[in-house]
């Protein structure tokens, strides 16, 4: 039998095509410096750092894609924010830019190559796809509606929405437009483009506000790219049930899809229009057993990877504090059970396979 990398079984869920397993793939972030010994300040700060630690990472545990972890305020702090770097904790936002909205008129698009951290982060991109030939290899890029809140502020925003929308929907034309810049600077290292709009979710904004303020923004973002001809993911965290609709609509390429959130709805509503990723709740790598993590990717498995179009991943960031030896149990169990369910596949329909 053919021999696969990680970039084929990727490649082949996006054709809605069959190798010899399901794709299984983490999403990291910080456990990569746990695993690399590096200090999460460290981590955050130095190019080389965060680049050693993510290729340490696939080398440990081998996921068959690798996203380059860049924090949720990489935009912000770039156009003015004010980030606070704890020496064991991730980064946070200090001190709102837009504490007063009217500062919005004079700020100004970030320069990727020059402005704070962000040179940082296009450095350890170029280093990783330098290094890693076997993944494929995505960037994390704030969605506009993450990048508006950590700029104004979750509470205030959501206020503003209400209270003063013009404000709210100039504000996402200017977070689209940052996010469009640093997202063609982070396509030229090599990445692939992986928008991550966290705060969008219907756990902390509800679907009448994402479909007025968040959807026409992220859409608008989605089909920049896409005209460029690159394959776009995006990552909405927490409970997306109500959005997804909205979210196939979009046009992306990939919806990845968190443990609160139902996989067999994203299943039944994107049809294999979008390739699904996830959605392997992230508590389980903290306190679960063998039996219950095997009981969920086998779930995942049979709910979605029928007809391609599936990367079996958790369903968002592993927790800092999760155990190495639950993240082996997932990732051995998605080899099991990914190539048990192409062998049925092989026997029940070959003709996928001629």
């Amino acid at each position: 039998m053919r021999s696969y990398s990680g970039r084929d079984r990727i490649i082949a869920a996006f054709r809605r095509q069959y190798t010899d397993r399901v794709p299984v793939t983490l999403v990291l972030g910080p456990y990569s410096a746990k695993l690399a010994g590096v200090p999460l300040k460290v981590f955050l700060t130095k190019p080389d750092k965060l680049a050693e630690s993510v290729v340490k990472a696939h080398e440990v545990l081998g996921p068959d894609s690798v996203v380059v972890y860049g924090d949720a305020y990489l935009e912000a702090e770039a156009v003015g924010s004010e980030i606070e770097f704890p020496e064991e904790a991730v980064t946070h936002v200090k001190r709102h830019i837009l504490e007063e909205k009217s500062t919005l008129a004079k700020l100004n698009i970030p320069d990727p190559k020059r402005d704070k951290r962000l040179p940082y982060y296009l450095e350890a991109c170029e280093r990783v796809t330098s290094v890693l030939k076997d993944p494929g290899i995505a960037g994390l890029l704030n969605g506009p509606w993450n990048i508006a809140v950590a700029l104004r502020g979750a509470q205030e925003l959501i206020y503003d929405t209400m209270d003063d929308p013009d404000f709210v929907h100039e504000l996402m034309r200017f977070t689209t437009e940052v996010a469009k810049t640093f997202g063609d600077a982070q396509r030229e290292t090599g990445v692939g483009v992986n928008v991550a709009d966290a705060a969008a979710s219907c756990s902390l904004i509800s679907p009448n506000i994402y479909a007025k303020f968040v959807k026409p923004y992220e859409e608008e973002l989605i089909t920049y790219f896409k005209q460029k001809k690159a394959r776009v993911t995006i990552h909405i965290c927490g409970y997306i049930d109500p959005i997804m609709e909205d979210l196939v609509a979009s046009g992306a390429d990939a919806i990845s899809i968190d443990g609160p959130s139902s996989l067999k709805k994203l299943v039944e509503v994107s049809q294999k229009k979008a390739v699904v990723i996830g959605n392997v709740p992230t508590e389980l790598f903290v306190g679960g057993t063998k039996e219950q993590i095997e009981a969920a990717v086998k779930a995942c498995i049979e709910t979605a990877a029928d007809g391609s179009a599936y990367i079996l991943s958790s369903g968002c960031e592993i927790p800092y504090n999760a155990s190495l030896e639950t993240i082996k149990y997932f990732m051995n169990a998605g080899h099991q059970h990914g190539s048990e369910f192409i062998s049925m596949l092989r026997e029940s329909k070959p003709h996928l396979f001629e």
